[in-house]
């Protein structure tokens, strides 16, 4: 060999734990990146589904003022059944208790929320 190629030999070998570090840091580099991007591929539209399948259930599962919901049912059972079930008073005309119904009943169609249980 020449003493060229020698002084390279040798100085290939000293900095061969350099280049080898590096090789290693560059290609840990590349594995990340791709590994992030295969999780963004799957796990946006992923995510994105079961965001909007949580979504539609927690809309499903909303709740229902009680006030509303108790003027809202004793007005459909004073206007369905109060006299059906035997509701009436000695005098057999069926009894009225107007105090029994909440104010709010009379208007309950207007301040119910649209998704509101019916």
């Amino acid at each position: 060999m020449s003493q060229a190629k020698v002084d390279r030999y040798k100085k290939e070998k000293k900095n061969r734990h350099k280049q080898i570090k590096k090789k290693k840091i560059v290609r840990s580099i590349w594995v990340i990146v791709i590994a992030l991007f295969i999780g963004a591929c799957i796990g946006y539209p992923l995510g994105k589904k079961l965001y909007k399948v949580n979504a539609e259930r927690r809309k499903a599962n909303e709740t229902v003022n009680a006030v509303y919901y108790d003027a809202w049912m004793n007005n459909y059972w004073n206007s369905k059944y109060y006299g059906t079930f035997g509701f009436v008073d000695d005098s057999g005309e069926e009894a009225t208790d107007t105090d029994a119904i909440p104010e709010e009943a009379d208007n309950i169609e207007e301040e119910t929320p649209s998704d509101a249980v019916e």
